[in-house]
């Protein structure tokens, strides 16, 4: 991608009193779509250390690009079981390059340990971007929080409607391949939820995936494929992308045509119909 070449530099000389200024790494204007600059951080909790990939808006791809200039909202990724953080991260990079910053750790395997360390994850990452020596220093929006997973990651998503894993700073959840289990659900105190389900998935049975989204209180939706199973492969359709894409314009954005851009990729995709009561 070609950037200006307008460099802001790493902070501007301050009176030394303002010791809570927040940090500022350096930075290119440059404009969406972005490229993908990636770090590696890590997150303490519960008496394990999670390596987390950051990948944030850059004016290059690799590790350590210089961060595009602004703020960014965060978005928390989760992997399947057979996923790591840095997979993870590298699946949803269409997110970073619309201009979302990702945290994505390897979780634990239990699934409520998972969820547990998702405020942990939320904590870390806006500390370091306030006031640490990393590239994407600066970047993170104050605000609201995105969570976004597969399979197992999405079994942690669900969770963070249970009274054990709420995290308030979350308002957006995207479950793929999910279905709730566990106890403790209160889903009228939870965030908006879009679930994607494969209609063959024979790991986490539709039945199930349908019976979890009746639960669920609004705003939510259900965007159903089908003949698509466990491995999510949809081929072309970019109905994955088009779907999180508008959800999280919707509810971390604010931006109203989010919900319509979900509607329209169901409507031109062959396989997937959507359930909706926003």
């Amino acid at each position: 991608m070609l950037a200006a070449a307008v460099v802001i530099p790493l902070r501007s000389a301050a009176p030394a009193a303002d010791a809570a200024a927040p940090t500022l790494a350096r930075c290119v204007r440059t404009s969406k779509p972005y490229d993908v600059g990636t770090t590696t951080v890590q997150v303490h909790t519960g008496g394990r250390s999670l390596q987390t990939t950051v990948a944030y808006p850059a004016a290059s791809n690799g590790t350590g690009a210089t961060a595009a200039c602004g703020t960014f909202p965060l978005v928390i990724v989760a992997h399947g079981s057979q996923g790591t953080g840095a997979s993870a991260a590298v699946l949803h990079t269409y997110l970073v390059r619309k201009g979302y910053l990702l945290a994505s750790p390897t979780f634990p395997s239990d699934i409520t340990g998972a969820a547990r360390a998702v405020g942990p994850v939320i904590s870390q990452v806006r500390r370091l971007s306030h006031g640490g020596d990393v590239p994407f220093a600066g970047r993170v929006r104050r605000g609201k929080v995105g969570f976004i997973g597969t399979s197992m990651g999405a079994m942690v998503g669900l969770s963070l409607f249970r009274t054990c894993c709420r995290d308030r700073r979350v308002h957006a959840v995207v479950a793929k391949l999910g279905t709730a289990i566990g106890s403790g659900y209160r889903w009228r105190s939870g965030p908006p939820l879009l679930m994607i389900n494969g209609t063959a998935d024979d790991i986490v049975p539709y039945d199930g995936a349908r019976a979890t989204y009746r639960h669920a209180t609004r705003p939510k939706g259900l965007v159903s494929l089908a003949g698509i199973g466990h491995d999510l492969l949809t081929g072309s359709d970019p109905i994955l992308t088009e779907s999180s894409l508008g959800f999280f314009a919707r509810y971390l954005r604010g931006q109203r045509g989010g919900l319509r851009r979900i509607a329209r990729a169901a409507a031109h995709s062959p396989i997937a119909t959507l359930q909706s009561s926003w």
